[in-house]
């Protein structure tokens, strides 16, 4: 921690209260403060003061000579000091996502460039071929007479779906079948409100909800029993008479028919599942279907192929500098090896480290001011913009470490390498043409702060308010003026 002060002139002084003619004016807490400065006072020499105030006798072995300091007006400035080393705001290591021979190297260092440039290049012969022929084949798969055949195919299995449909009718009569999907509804309703129920036991809506759906199903199964009882009363013999005799489809005809109709739902149902793909719709992620299948590999295929072909170019994905390259063109590169840094210089960055003494002394938005060790003769401004919420450890020392960006710094002429050392002072505070003391002139109990005045030869109690203050001085943001002599002590003298 270090401070600077800068005391100059002096202004109008302002009136003090004598000390024991005016307590029993004040209130009792003012008054029992005053009476702690007093003692506090005595411990510490004043005994003067109050040898003074009692008007006795003067003819001892010594006599006491107060020593006074002149309220001023300066600046004060709280610091804290450390070293920072010039970074960048963002830096990237590039690397190919693919092996291969280097045909092209693009930039030199030193070269600025924008997001999206290309750096460099590798022998993308076969992984062009590989991309081409992967995204032939998902065009086919997604042309329009791809999408016009996903179109027959739900017309054609929706006729399926009629014809088997039609046939169950006809094996267990119409009106068993439409009971049939009755009930299978009404439980599925009864379900859902029986969900909505769990969820908010209480909503007399969700529970009307699943009463109704719980008639519909008892209405549904009545009505189903009764189909069921014609079915063989009355549709077997009339539909499946032969002559005299009358033979009802069997438990295997049932079944089949039963399973032409749900096969012709599931190929109704992927058919449009691959529709809505070719065509952008929502598409569940449970969805199946063999060209769903097809179509998603070659989806695949496509992005694969097409990322191993993007794997043989380095594409910059930030605007800044060209900080070094490790490659030549013929050299033979690897996948994931740094051969290219990108930094961003455009916004220069400090990175400080102080002593953890000064933990309390830094925060996120504090000014600084910043000295290169190689332009001693220039302060730049900067704001901390990130202080780590831990302790660093470096040669057996504890460090707080910051960030601090620098402003105001035009790019054209701020020209200093990344790694250059420099000075930094985070100012943790500042008062401007402010009222100074000693330290020595401050007085406190519990929260509140004194001065004595000198007024006329005798000092003067005076409650004050005060501002920042170091291991030197004080400012005094109330209650005195520059000017106003004030005590710091006694020295004894024979």
């Amino acid at each position: 921690m270090a401070t600077s002060t800068k005391p100059d002139g002096a202004s109008e002084k302002s009136r003090g209260i004598p000390l024991m003619s005016k307590l029993s004016k004040l209130p009792k807490k003012v008054v029992w403060t005053i009476f702690i400065f007093i003692v506090l006072v005595l411990a510490g020499g004043g005994g003067y003061f109050y040898y003074r105030s009692q008007t006795l006798a003067s003819d001892t072995a010594s006599t006491a000579e107060m020593q006074t300091s002149v309220a001023r007006r300066g600046d004060l400035v709280i610091y804290a000091s450390g070293t920072g080393t010039l970074i960048s705001e963002s830096e990237t290591d590039l690397s190919f996502h693919a092996s291969g021979e280097v045909t092209d190297v693009l930039v030199k260092v030193g070269d600025k460039v924008d997001a999206g440039a290309l750096l460099a290049k590798l022998d993308e012969t076969d992984a062009q071929i590989a991309y081409t022929q992967a995204n032939r084949t998902y065009l086919e798969l997604t042309s329009p007479s791809a999408i016009a055949a996903a179109q027959q195919s739900i017309a054609d299995a929706t006729a399926s779906l009629d014809d088997a449909r039609s046939h169950l009718a006809y094996v267990i009569s119409p009106d068993v079948l439409r009971w049939e999907e009755k009930f299978s509804d009404a439980e599925t309703a009864v379900a859902n409100a029986q969900t909505e129920v769990n969820k908010s036991p209480s909503d007399s809506t969700a529970k009307q909800a699943l009463e109704d759906a719980q008639s519909d199903l008892e209405t549904a199964k009545s009505m189903l029993a009764k189909a069921q009882a014609l079915y063989y009363s009355y549709y077997v013999p009339k539909y499946f008479r032969d002559g005299t005799e009358v033979s009802a489809p069997s438990d295997a005809e049932v079944l089949s028919a039963r399973a032409d109709m749900e096969l012709a739902k599931a190929t109704l149902q992927e058919a449009q599942y691959l529709y809505a793909a070719l065509t952008g719709g929502d598409v569940p992620e449970d969805a199946t279907g063999s060209g769903l299948t097809e179509l998603e590999q070659a989806r695949l295929d496509m992005e694969s192929a097409k990322a191993a072909l993007d794997g043989t170019r380095i594409i910059s994905p930030i605007s800044g500098t060209v900080m070094s390259i490790d490659i030549s063109v013929g050299d033979s590169a690897s996948s994931g090896t740094t051969v290219i840094t990108v930094a961003d210089l455009s916004q220069p960055y400090l990175e400080v480290y102080l002593d953890e003494s000064d933990w309390s002394n830094v925060q996120v938005g504090y000014e600084t001011e910043v000295t290169f060790d190689i332009l001693p003769d220039q302060i730049f401004k900067g704001v901390v913009t990130q202080v780590d919420p831990g302790l660093y450890s470096s040669n057996n020392t504890s460090v707080v470490r910051v960030l601090v960006q620098l402003k105001e710094v035009d790019e054209s002429t701020f020209n200093l390498p990344l790694g250059t050392t420099a000075s930094v002072d985070v100012i943790a505070g500042r008062a401007s043409n402010a009222v100074l003391v000693p330290i020595e002139a401050i007085h406190q109990a519990g929260d509140q702060y004194a001065v004595f005045v000198v007024e006329n030869g005798t000092p003067v109690l005076r409650v004050v308010q005060v501002g920042i203050q170091d291991l030197l001085y004080a400012e005094i943001t109330s209650g005195l003026e520059a000017g106003d002599v004030v005590t710091t002590g006694i020295t004894e003298t024979q």
